[in-house]
């Protein structure tokens, strides 16, 4: 006998490859419209930040105005013998408190490298100038000129910072 193939094996196996080539498209398909589902999602995160970003910068100034306004008041002017002054300051102290902590939940932080004794970071620190200090480590921070600002965790203005240099 001849072993001739079957026409309806032949068409089954025909059937087989056509459904494995559609399930095969089918899912790349699938997974071109996961990658664009996430590619928008980064493009609108993208969009939300820098939008973030440049509102942030404009507060910046403001958010230095009010700091200067409240570190120019004496501390021994806050002993209440000067109501006036005491609730001016107070009043700027709360508006500033209820202003970072609204900035804070938007993803914007002040640091301060010189209440912490940092080590100069040029990531983070942008050195206006250089001094000697005996008893500090060459290269920490001894001095903040101006407080830097993070935007979910990426600096977007540096601190200005004085730096032990001994040597």
């Amino acid at each position: 006998e001849a072993t001739k193939e079957d026409p309806v094996q032949k068409e089954l196996e025909a059937k087989k490859k056509e459904v494995a080539d559609v399930t095969d498209k089918w899912k790349r398909q699938i997974a071109e419209y996961r990658n664009l589902q996430e590619q928008t999602k980064r493009e609108v995160r993208a969009a939300k930040d820098f939008a973030l970003q440049s509102f942030s910068r404009d507060l910046l100034d403001s958010i230095d105005n009010l700091d200067r306004a409240l570190s120019v008041v004496p501390k021994e002017k806050l002993d209440g013998s000067n109501k006036d002054l005491l609730d001016l300051h107070s009043g700027l102290k709360m508006t500033e408190t209820i202003l970072m902590n609204t900035l804070k939940k938007h993803g914007l932080e002040r640091f301060d490298p010189s209440a912490e004794s940092d080590k100069f970071d040029p990531n983070m620190h942008e050195a206006t100038f250089q001094t000697p200090q005996p008893d500090k480590e060459d290269g920490t921070v001894f001095f903040c000129q101006s407080k830097g600002f993070k935007l979910n965790g990426r600096v977007i203005r540096p601190a200005k910072v004085g730096v032990v240099r001994n040597s």
